[in-house]
């Protein structure tokens, strides 16, 4: 570098020096933002509430692959306030901000994994959705969301603008792969807890280390911390340090994928060229150090060794050991490519669409169903009581205070469906309903049937098995073949009958009780009656 060269570049140093003091360290009140982030990200109730709802509603949105839920979950997170802290704290060397910083951090996610285990423990929906797989693996669009979102919240927090916002984009960084950590714990998946860990320690480490830079570049130091001792610092230090190892290896661990996959990408495509044909499907695997491609190909004509060629372009640019899983479609000519290709996509578009229906539909027959069980539950507890019985059916036994009729009961324990066969409704002890003749007919029309009907189902109901048929008419014998009728019809549902008549005496008497109704009546009685 010659002299000149030299002078410039401390020239523009010096410039930059005075700009960073005029336009940025001079403008900052930093002792009110150091308080203001001691406020922030404080260990408290609210903090711990607001972390458990926040990782719940995360958890559902997982579960129903709804990204609108999801977003939902970034917007209450609190996760901002002890991420700044430690940041700030790495910045200005303060050892009590860094621990309080982190044991916040700490709560904070034992909290959120202990909420998001117990929802999917207790969730009918369990397979791993979309939204949940894409959070088992960093990548680097991740680790940028993540630096980027601490830039920014370093950003808001010292110039105390649109802090609420911010804390939306860091929530997005963090929030989702913790929700997936306690689905991975909860079905004892260590493949996708332990992904989803590594990407929520990769981008928590990227966004306070992102604030410490912002924080250093506003003139957050050591001044504005208490003093420290030399243990103290070397600490810090250590913290710092070990603090950038994970985040170094996972941006090397990222950028090795992100080159294999871009190699693999390319070798693929260039044999797929020298083929004539084209890439419809691509999925690189990386089993440790062993990578594994699996790919769709869209050929005019089956190529020999093809794959051979692939395994050997791979190993040589790659220096690791390849498998390639190849299938071929072989296709005629461009326009049936294409046809090919655009089918292929609509057939995978359909089966997302078909994946979601089926989840949103089995959500809305769970729902469905609880519903209807809560609105059971709470007509037996206005009637009565309910028994389960050995056999497992059930037998609800009905309060006289219900009110209830013999009829009514009796069409409740057959407007319950496909529960009727396992439910028995027990109706209150009352008096049996009274049949009805038409003038000199002894003849059941549909009305006296029905009510003979109930009569022997609520007689089976109370385990009577004989009634007493009591029967009335303008002559003993217009009597005697109404009482027949009806104790036939009992017999018919199951029920014994002893049949008598109203004697003349009896019969006046009971015209003058009742009216010249009771005259066609038929009365039904247990035999203690």
């Amino acid at each position: 570098m010659g002299l000149l060269d030299k002078i410039g570049l401390e020239a523009r140093w010096r410039w930059f020096r005075r700009w960073r003091q005029n336009h940025l360290i001079e403008g900052i009140d930093r002792a009110a933002v150091l308080e203001h982030v001691r406020d922030a990200g404080g260990l408290g109730p609210r903090y711990a509430f607001m972390i458990v709802m926040s990782c719940g509603i995360a958890t559902l949105g997982l579960l129903q692959n709804s990204v609108a839920v999801i977003i939902g979950a970034m917007l209450i997170s609190p996760l901002m306030g002890p991420i700044i802290e430690l940041g700030m704290g790495l910045a200005t060397f303060d050892l009590r901000t860094i621990r309080g910083s982190l044991a916040a951090l700490a709560a904070g996610v034992a909290a959120a994994l202990l909420i998001a285990v117990a929802i999917v423990i207790v969730s009918p929906l369990q397979e791993p959705t979309a939204e949940i797989l894409a959070r088992t693996q960093p990548t680097l669009f991740d680790l940028l969301v993540a630096v980027f979102s601490g830039l920014a919240g370093a950003y808001a927090t010292v110039t105390r603008k649109g802090e609420t916002i911010v804390g939306v984009a860091i929530a997005t960084a963090l929030m989702p792969p913790l929700a997936v950590v306690g689905y991975g714990v909860a079905l004892v998946n260590l493949q996708i807890a332990a992904g989803a860990a590594f990407l929520f320690m990769t981008n928590l480490l990227a966004i306070a280390l992102s604030v410490t830079v912002v924080a250093r570049l506003y003139g957050f130091g050591s001044s504005d911390s208490p003093k420290q001792t030399v243990w103290q610092a070397g600490l810090i230090l250590g913290i710092f340090t070990l603090l950038s190892v994970p985040l170094g290896l996972a941006l090397h661990n990222i950028a090795s994928r992100s080159w294999i996959e871009r190699t693999v990408r390319q070798v693929v495509d260039a044999e797929a060229a020298r083929s004539k044909g084209r890439v419809s499907v691509i999925r690189v695997h990386l089993d440790g150090e062993d990578i594994k491609v699996d790919t769709v190909l869209m050929l005019p004509a089956h190529v020999a060794a093809l794959e051979e060629r692939m395994v050997h372009a791979l190993r040589e640019r790659t220096g690791r050991a390849v498998t390639v899983q190849l299938h071929e479609v072989l296709l005629q000519d461009e326009a049936s490519i294409l046809r090919e290709s655009t089918s292929l996509a609509e057939l995978r578009s359909s089966v997302a669409q078909l994946e979601d229906a089926v989840q949103r539909r089995q959500a809305s027959e769970v729902d469905r169903v609880r519903q209807d069980q809560r609105l059971r539950d709470d007509l037996v507890a206005r009637l009565g009581r309910i028994e389960t019985l050995a056999d497992g059916r059930r037998r609800l036994w009905l309060d006289s205070r219900a009110g209830l009729s013999l009829n009514a009961a009796h069409h409740l324990e057959q407007s319950a469906g496909e529960d009727s066969l396992t439910l028995e409704v027990v109706p209150a002890i009352q008096d049996f309903p009274d049949i009805r003749f038409a003038d000199d007919s002894a003849v059941l029309d549909t009305n006296a049937k029905e009510k003979v009907a109930v009569a022997a189902w609520a007689a089976q109901r109370w385990r009577v098995n004989r009634l007493r048929v009591t029967g009335a008419g303008g002559t003993v014998a217009l009597a005697r073949q109404r009482a027949d009728a009806v104790a036939s019809a009992l017999r018919e549902q199951g029920v014994g009958a002893d049949v008598d008549t109203l004697d003349g005496v009896s019969l006046r008497r009971s015209v003058q009780r009742e009216g010249t109704a009771a005259a066609r009546m038929v009365t039904l009685r247990t035999p203690q009656e």
